[in-house]
């Protein structure tokens, strides 16, 4: 049997792209962590004061969680890219059609942030019509649901991450403890919620095509009578 070169590029994108979300969710779950703490020692120093070393070291904590958190976030993004635009070249060719979307096109739609809210379900969803128009084994409705999951799920991680950047803005700008409190609180549950949103990716991408019909089951069964 000869060896599939697009299949086997799709397998090795898939698997890099798990790899990725995998470092991603747990610099984002560490990122979310450390700035736990720092939100903690905040609450404490406004009762008593801390250790000058303490809080210096803090400090470096939260840069080097918050560097760490947004490399596994550009890297995650570059493997989803890729990713994607090897699913779709397999489709295409499978199909016997030809891609009617520059690569560079696909990319800005999926890699671009906020474009992306919309970009990445159009172009996913391109790619599920054109597999499940190829394949009847595959279950129009389950993949439909499935891809409504993802974006649902999509849309609250970029919503907390825009919240947590106005918020963050708004801290900036003001000399108030409690706004950098309420900021630190806003980036705590975003970072919580993209490393549970890449944690559970790892779980969904290998099966998001993976919807076959399900065999329909008698509702009446004949028994014998002896």
């Amino acid at each position: 049997m000869k060896p599939d070169p697009t299949h086997d590029r799709i397998e090795t994108s898939r698997a890099r792209l798990l790899f990725v979300l995998v470092v991603a969710g747990t610099a984002l779950a560490a990122s979310a962590v450390i700035h736990l703490v720092r939100y903690l020692l905040l609450a404490v120093n406004r009762t008593q004061p801390l250790p000058d070393p303490l809080i210096v070291v803090s400090d470096w904590l939260i840069i080097f969680g918050g560097v760490a958190a947004f490399l596994a976030y550009v890297w995650a993004t570059l493997a989803f890219m890729r990713w994607v635009m090897d699913l779709r070249a397999g489709a295409y060719e499978d199909a016997r059609l030809l891609d009617p979307r520059r690569p560079v096109w696909v990319g800005v739609l999926v890699g671009v942030p906020l474009v992306n809210l919309i970009g990445a379900p159009l172009v996913l969803g391109e790619i599920a019509a054109l597999r499940v128009a190829h394949d009847p084994s595959l279950d129009a409705e389950r993949v439909g649901r499935r891809f409504r999951r993802l974006w649902v799920a999509w849309v609250i991680v970029n919503v907390t991450a825009v919240l947590a950047l106005i918020a963050r803005a708004v801290a900036w700008g003001s000399d108030s403890v409690q706004t950098g409190a309420n900021a630190l609180a806003m980036v705590i549950i975003s970072a919580a919620v993209s490393a549970a949103f890449a944690f559970w990716l790892t779980r969904r991408v290998p099966v998001l095509f993976d919807a076959v019909t399900a065999v329909p089951v008698p509702k009446r069964r004949w028994v014998a009578v002896g």
